[in-house]
């Protein structure tokens, strides 16, 4: 297979953000922020556009894949550091995928006419996960060219919708002056409970070594990907808004965007929506598995996993990191609530992309850049975790409680982890 071209950089960059972002998080994020979503689209937009700067000056500085974890891994000397880094971004992406075979199951049943709470939508999320884990272990995988061509044909078919749901809405003056319906600090809450939304520009980092002329492919279309995506999401929350009100989507948030093109389209833009979104999460799901896999590959082989994600069968598949980390998906996308996912993916990548930014604050005169971009997208994801924390507390406790339970687990697993390494160290080189 030949290097990557720019337009196949964007078609990456662009793929992995709105794979299931717009699909999974949009009802979400229009019950916290009422009219003003697309606001707080733009302000996750924003954050996002400041921190890619930040991947693409060290990634080219570092020539080399990894993202968070190898940035880590060049600036603290504790390299254990790098090493629970690692982990967090490992169970970032089992919460994407989670969060895409949710919306996946979600928004299949909606088409069957079962409710998005039913079992019948765990068992789809979990059967969608188990496709893709067997075909990658078979060595089954899109073509480049299929992969640019549905994320082309996504982006006009979003950008369609969204521009037809405006156009044929009356309500657009109305929502204007009534914009910040629900106050002017819910959007900035929402903003960072969809931040993982844009989860998916990082994946451009791991293709370091496949991109043809890195210096300016990488960087092109690392920019032009994220505002295009943010250009999707505000447009098509904006639409969102003025066909259905947050009070419409108690029931059917999983599957809001469906539920908006069907009050100015009817049953066939409802249809469409849905297929889109099949395709979408699918194909999000199967990206994001296969590069995953990958990631704990070179993390298990700077011995800061088990062992046992470093083993490749004869054909190069790493067959048990893809095993392990589909069944962590399945287990979470069947056990969690879209807000126990699409908050837990958020709080992930907002602390690796504090990670990033603080990497490129500290070599900035190594890495050419400006500290002043890195600084400010270092506060604006500092800000954004207690936004979430004290969101939680106050209104979903429970959900709070499950994920720092799940972070306490993987910190209490990292340390037996190292310990177990330390023992074997001191036992080999008696």
């Amino acid at each position: 297979m030949g290097k990557l071209g720019l337009k196949d950089v964007i078609a990456m960059g662009v793929g992995g953000m709105v794979s299931g972002g717009i699909y999974a998080v949009l009802g979400v994020a229009m019950q916290q922020a009422g009219n003003a979503v697309s606001f707080s689209f733009l302000i996750a937009g924003i954050l996002t556009l400041l921190t890619g700067y930040s991947y693409v000056k060290l990634t080219l500085h570092f020539k080399e894949e990894g993202g968070t974890f190898s940035f880590i891994e060049h600036v603290v000397d504790n390299k254990h550091i790098a090493g629970v880094f690692g982990w967090l971004l490992v169970l970032g992406y089992v919460g994407v995928m989670a969060l895409y075979a949710f919306a996946f199951g979600s928004y299949l049943v909606s088409l069957l006419g079962y409710t998005p709470d039913s079992i019948i939508r765990q068992l789809f999320s979990v059967a969608i996960i188990t496709i893709f884990v067997v075909l990658n272990i078979s060595g089954v995988k899109e073509t480049a060219l299929f992969e640019d061509i549905a994320v082309y044909l996504k982006i006009g078919l979003l950008i369609s919708l969204g521009a037809l749901g405006i156009y044929f809405s009356n309500e657009v003056s109305t929502t204007i002056d009534s914009f910040f319906n629900k106050g002017f600090l819910t959007p900035i809450t929402a903003f960072a409970i969809i931040f993982v939304a844009y989860e998916g520009f990082q994946l451009l980092t791991y293709d370091y070594r496949e991109i043809e002329n890195v210096d300016k492919n990488l960087l092109y279309g690392m920019y032009i990907a994220i505002i295009i995506a943010m250009f999707i999401y505000i447009t098509v929350s904006f639409m969102a808004t003025l066909h259905v009100s947050p009070e419409q989507l108690i029931d059917k948030k999983e599957f809001a965007l469906a539920v908006a093109v069907r009050s100015f389209l009817g049953t066939a833009g409802f249809i469409i929506v849905i297929l889109s979104a099949l395709q979408s999460t699918s194909s999000g799901i199967n990206a994001t598995l296969f590069g995953t896999s990958r990631l704990t590959h070179k993390i298990a082989t700077e011995k800061e996993l088990p062992k046992i994600f470093s083993f490749r069968d004869r054909k190069g598949i790493p067959v048990y990191s893809l095993v392990i980390i589909g069944g962590l998906s399945a287990l979470f996308a069947f056990l969690g609530t879209l807000e126990e996912i699409t908050t837990f993916g958020s709080i992930v990548f907002l602390i690796a992309d504090a990670a990033a930014n603080y990497a490129n604050l500290r070599l900035y005169k190594q890495t050419h850049s400006s500290p002043w971009i890195p600084l400010v997208a270092l506060g604006g994801c500092i800000i954004a975790i207690p936004i979430i924390i004290h969101h939680l507390y106050f209104n979903q406790f429970h959900v709070l409680v499950s994920i720092m339970a799940i972070f306490a687990i993987v910190l209490f697993l990292e340390f037996l982890y190292l310990k177990r390494n330390k023992i074997e160290n001191i036992t080999s080189a008696e």
